[in-house]
């Protein structure tokens, strides 16, 4: 392995050094293939090391006999980035794999490959550049600018198709074919019932030293805004025996355990495990809660799990706005589930919020403040609020819908703040602006895309282009204009 040779270097190879010595690794996986591929989650190490993807990836890999897939996160500081298993440079490796998961980071994308002098454009690549693959949640719903940016994208979950694919590499391979070999596996979104697992635990996630369990996969709720239920397939769910050996196994290294699905309280077994878990006095703690779902014996294992606060996510602050979100929840069972979470003794609560829907009116977003009032006059001392902008996606009945202009969100965003100016109540609004730049990634077409990449040569930054192309989506965007704000329901 080379070494730091100045400065910068070590700083780079001290902090992914120190963030290594951290790591427990919970399953043994070895690094021993001859075919070097960058496993980049292009985000953070707290949110990289908190994704099933770079768990569920860096295993699959590795057990190919001739693959040695080595992790690596984003982080603007870097320029030469080195790997958190074994240290090694980044561009010691043939194959760069990016998982992309957020609209967002393919923005960070862009700045890996530019700090290691690769061209944005696929066609633009010569025989010495590494071969750029790129997978993700992202492929489910559009993969038009990934495809202009990827020698190979990979749609869907992994599955044993591609794994057979990179079974066939060879480091004496040309880089024409090692691109055919991968291609060759490329399909329509797969969809597979294998669930994600942590192989390492560590302080430094998002959910500290929690070992992560996938519990479910796909969604079937189809709220009108979300891409899951749409797209990631019906709810499969993970055996519940198979589910408790394995966290009976793994609490020698960690008690602490954190379930993951689309909604854990659509798990059908989830009253048996709450118990077992109570049981064995495991710290537990969920991605997710459907407020019509919940369960005092959930609530409790919560509490026992030492969480301060639950979620859940009310999105409309009007009936009006919750049926047209599809949410399927009145606001007696809002009130329901706040009256059980204090009578489980919590005392702080977080709520979530989507505002800014084209057919959203200001007396919608009043009752966002009456049902914060009420949970103060319930007995909680604390309110935390997560705000955030409706984006239409592709693939959900939303998807013709514009989104409101960032001139308009902000008026928005002053009135809730306004109306939020409560004691006990903390507000938390998503940046309108990353929001905007979200709506144009996640809905860009392949022209779109291609003058992106061409902005993207003359301006390392991409904010005034997707600003401009928001604008473009919206003024495309003619079942609105032809039908009108009162009544477009966007259903």
């Amino acid at each position: 392995m080379r070494k730091p040779r100045d400065a910068r270097s070590w700083n780079e190879y001290s902090i992914v050094s120190e963030l290594r010595s951290k790591e427990r690794f919970v399953e043994e996986v070895e690094f021993y293939g001859d075919v070097g591929i960058a496993l980049i989650y292009p985000n953070d190490y707290r949110v990289a090391s908190s994704s099933l993807a770079t768990h569920v990836l860096l295993k699959g890999f590795n057990s190919l006999e001739n693959v040695r897939a080595e992790r690596f996160f984003y982080d603007p500081r870097f320029s030469k980035y080195y790997s958190l298993d074994r240290l090694t440079p980044i561009d010691q490796f043939r194959i760069w794999a990016f998982s992309v998961n957020f609209e967002l980071d393919i923005l960070n994308v862009f700045e890996m490959l530019n700090s290691g002098g690769i061209p944005l454009k696929r066609e633009e690549r010569d025989s010495y550049h590494p071969i750029i693959l790129i997978g993700g949640s992202l492929t489910y719903f559009n993969d038009s600018l990934l495809r202009s940016v990827a020698d190979v994208v990979h749609n869907g979950d992994l599955d044993r198709d591609f794994l057979d694919s990179l079974d066939e590499i060879s480091q004496s391979m040309t880089r024409e074919k090692i691109i055919e070999t991968l291609a060759g596996s490329e399909s329509v979104p797969s969809l597979v019932n294998s669930f994600g697992q942590s192989v390492f635990i560590t302080p430094s996630s998002v959910f500290g030293d929690r070992f992560l369990v996938e519990i479910g996969r796909g969604c079937s709720r189809k709220c009108r805004f979300c891409v899951s239920g749409y797209r990631f397939g019906d709810a499969r769910f993970r055996d519940p025996d198979e589910l408790l050996d394995l966290v009976d196994r793994v609490s020698v290294y960690s008690g602490r355990f954190g379930l993951v699905s689309a909604t854990v309280t659509d798990y059908p077994f989830i009253e048996r495990v709450v118990e077992h878990f109570i049981d064995r006095e495991y710290d537990l703690s969920v991605s997710s809660l459907r407020l019509d779902a919940l369960s005092e014996g959930l609530l409790e294992a919560l509490k026992k799990g030492n969480q301060r606060s639950f979620t859940i996510a009310p999105e409309g602050g009007s009936q009006k706005i919750r049926n047209l979100f599809g949410k399927g929840i009145s606001g007696g069972d809002i009130e329901k589930a706040l009256y059980m979470g204090v009578k489980s003794g919590f005392s702080h609560i977080k709520l979530y919020y989507i505002y800014g829907a084209a057919f959203e009116e200001s007396a919608d977003r009043n009752g966002i403040a009456e049902t914060v009032r009420g949970a103060l006059e319930m007995g909680y001392r604390q309110v935390v609020l997560s705000l955030n902008p409706l984006i239409p996606k592709p693939g959900t009945p939303f998807a013709a819908l514009p989104m409101e202009s960032a001139e308009n969100l902000t008026k928005i965003e002053r009135e809730l703040r306004s109306l939020l100016k409560i004691k006990g109540v903390k507000a938390d609004f998503e940046s309108i602006r990353e929001s905007v730049q979200q709506y144009s990634l996640a809905n860009i077409d392949r022209e779109g895309a291609e003058r992106l990449l061409e902005h993207l040569k003359k301006e390392r930054s991409a904010a005034s282009f997707l600003r401009k192309y928001a604008e473009e989506i919206n003024l495309r965007r003619k079942e609105w204009k032809m039908h009108g704000k009162k009544e477009y329901s966007g259903c």
